[in-house]
């Protein structure tokens, strides 16, 4: 977990993206507060570097492209 953690952080991702927890099947009250809490980690990290690049890679292309009517 360490690694990953330091992986994400060099490469600006940023650790918070990931978490681990260990659950047992008959901690369903835990498992829900665990799904809480990585949602809300998420949200704090708000929105993922991999989908800025891609959408700014996605609007230049679009500005590229011209509808062959025009």
């Amino acid at each position: 977990m360490d690694l990953a953690n330091r992986i994400l952080d060099r490469r600006g991702f940023g650790s918070q993206r990931i978490n681990q927890y260990w659950l047992s099947g008959a901690e369903s009250e835990k498992l829900v507060k665990s799904i809480e809490d990585a949602v809300e980690k998420v949200q704090r990290a708000g929105p993922s570097p991999i989908n800025l690049i891609e959408n700014k890679t996605k609007s230049k292309v679009k500005k590229g492209i011209t509808n062959p009517i025009e």
